[in-house]
């Protein structure tokens, strides 16, 4: 469907089309939850990069084993030219992890800008504690700029 198709439907069509979408992303186990996508998109990807097996949704710390065992916690967020420099990925409430996945997607495409794999500890001292939320916050900016760049094993997950 164009551009023009979409900006010609009504709120109900439009509503219903992304139903639509997430039903056929769900039948191709794409995501798990009816949640908005992008977290069981970067689930999905990480699984696929670290070749491990999500972790049924109840498990709380992390989201997925790698395939050398490591429990891997995934954050993910999308950025546009609107997303300011104290945007944070969702919230840490807890360090029961080996690493994280930190994800940085594009607004409007879902192309993975950046991911970084930061080791729990880094996490924890990177982050600043929010009595609000009950967890650490760690701001994109500074995500960015975390462990280790693995960019380049997403980018080669959705070439293949």
């Amino acid at each position: 469907m164009d551009t023009d198709s979409l900006r010609a439907a009504s709120v109900p069509d439009l509503l219903g089309y992304y139903a639509a979408i997430l039903q056929e992303l769900r039948r191709r186990e794409v995501i798990r939850t009816g949640n908005a996508p992008l977290g069981d998109y970067a689930e999905y990807l990480t699984a696929r990069v670290y070749e491990g097996e999500l972790e049924p949704n109840s498990v709380k710390s992390y989201d997925l084993e790698s395939k050398d065992g490591k429990r891997v916690q995934v954050k993910a967020r999308i950025v546009g030219p609107n997303t300011g420099a104290g945007a944070i990925f969702s919230v840490f409430r807890s360090f029961d992890f080996d690493i994280a996945v930190l994800i940085a997607f594009d607004h409007a495409t879902y192309e993975v800008l950046w991911a970084r794999e930061v080791p729990a500890a880094d996490i924890e001292a990177a982050g600043s504690f929010s009595a609000h939320v009950n967890g650490h916050r760690i701001r994109i900016a500074a995500g960015k700029h975390l462990g280790t760049d693995i960019t380049p094993r997403f980018k080669a997950i959705l070439s293949a």
